[in-house]
């Protein structure tokens, strides 16, 4: 079983070193979260009433636009939605600054409360973090592949 806080720092540790990773260093660190995600311990919240600190959505947008000028706009089909649905566009910038910013909130979270409210927390972000996950692992293998 793995720690989130250890499975948060591995991720942003790639994502955020002072090389910028390229579209195969990124899209496996994509799927090694995911992977990982299976093994992190469950863990309970505090029962005291806080909350992280803001993070600056704008600016956490801008600074993963500028550091990966390869991310963009590509088409998404909602996967519960009816065969003649329209299709929905995802933005891998957004969805790199989303994981970025759930997994900050799980290091705050082991930094001011432990482990256990680490696990909480990545546990309760998983629904959003994940599908934002699979759609930045799925536009970039594309863009590898074709």
């Amino acid at each position: 079983m793995l720690a989130a806080t250890d499975v948060a720092h591995r991720f942003l540790s790639i994502v955020w070193a002072d090389e910028v990773p390229d579209i195969e260093t990124l899209a496996r660190a994509i799927d090694c979260l995911l992977a990982q995600s299976y093994d992190v311990v469950s863990g309970n919240c505090t029962e005291e009433d806080a909350d992280p600190p803001p993070i600056d959505g704008n600016l956490l947008y801008q600074d993963v636009a500028n550091r990966f000028p390869y991310l963009g706009l590509y088409p998404l089909a909602d996967p519960l939605a009816s065969i003649d649905a329209d299709r929905m566009m995802g933005d891998g910038v957004d969805d790199l600054a989303d994981i970025t910013h759930d997994l900050r909130e799980v290091v705050w979270w082991s930094e001011n409360y432990g482990l256990g409210d680490a696990a909480f927390c990545f546990r309760l972000l998983f629904p959003h973090w994940g599908r934002h996950a699979r759609g930045l692992s799925m536009y970039l293998h594309a863009q590898m592949w074709g």
